[in-house]
């Protein structure tokens, strides 16, 4: 932080660059560090001056045709793959990347039914999680059983691209997605008894391959209930077509149904990773 005078004298708080040392700016639009303006503002300028010159192409294109001169037409170019000659309604390009993602989201909803039906999570159920706390009783830290009773499941939101976020900012959150359960807690402190939390699908280790905690943790960079496993079925219930590919293909296009290019996509770009891996 530092203190700036304004043009009537008053000092003013205002930072201070950690570049140059010089106040009124931060490091990130440090003159010195970016003579040529930041990436940002050098982006901003090129879009600016390519948005100028098709203002005068334009111009130049109406003035040739009023005076019977030829013009040549204009190639199209696709607002999501950005290559020229169709546009986004006809990118094929596109339409694989929907198939794609559909196939992603029908597969991944397969693990989660396989794992709901199979583990009896629902309401009522029993869990268990085991954690290593300190006992000042035996001394020392122990294992010690925390018991919860699931009272809510809602599974609709789970999904491979929930928390893949759609800008070139930040590509994931691994907290964007909604927490699946909603539990009791039936045992542990006086402050954990009789309180109600949110809760992953209990799914195994995350460090077990071929679980499904361990697919979540480090494909998709998805939280689940790691440690966590089902003692005593409860009475399972599965949204209604959650499976229905139909309806899913539906979704997918409400997902794609933007004005952002391809490189926004996040978890486009992952499924490209992970089909390279494959390979």
């Amino acid at each position: 932080m530092a203190w700036i005078r304004d043009e009537e004298g008053n000092y003013k708080r205002s930072v201070r660059c950690s570049y140059c040392y010089h106040s009124g700016h931060s490091r990130r639009a440090c003159p010195d560090r970016f003579p040529d303006g930041t990436p940002a503002q050098q982006r901003a300028r090129k879009r600016e001056e390519e948005k100028e010159q098709r203002k005068l192409d334009r111009a130049q294109r109406k003035l040739d045709k009023a005076a019977g001169v030829k013009v040549a037409k204009v190639p199209r170019k696709c607002g999501y793959c950005k290559e020229f000659g169709h546009i986004r309604r006809k990118c094929e390009v596109l339409a694989k990347d929907k198939i794609r993602l559909g196939d992603t989201i029908l597969d991944y909803r397969n693990k989660v039914v396989n794992e709901v039906v199979s583990n009896g999570i629902g309401v009522g159920a029993l869990v268990v999680n085991t954690v290593n706390t300190y006992d000042s009783a035996r001394g020392g830290y122990h294992d010690r059983n925390l018991y919860r009773m699931i009272r809510k499941v809602d599974i609709s939101a789970m999904n491979p691209h929930s928390n893949w976020l759609i800008g070139k900012r930040d590509a994931w959150d691994r907290y964007g997605m909604t927490s699946p359960l909603r539990v009791l807690n039936l045992s542990g402190d006086r402050n954990q008894i009789g309180r109600t939390d949110d809760a992953n699908l209990p799914a195994g280790q995350e460090n077990d391959e071929g679980s499904f905690a361990n697919e979540v943790a480090h494909k998709w960079n998805q939280r689940s209930g790691d440690g966590m496993r089902v003692v005593y079925p409860g009475d399972v219930s599965l949204p209604d077509g959650y499976l229905d590919r139909d309806l899913i293909d539906a979704e997918v296009e409400v997902y794609f149904k933007t004005t952002k290019t391809r490189a926004h996509y996040n978890i486009v770009e992952r499924m490209d990773y992970l089909d390279k891996q494959e390979d």
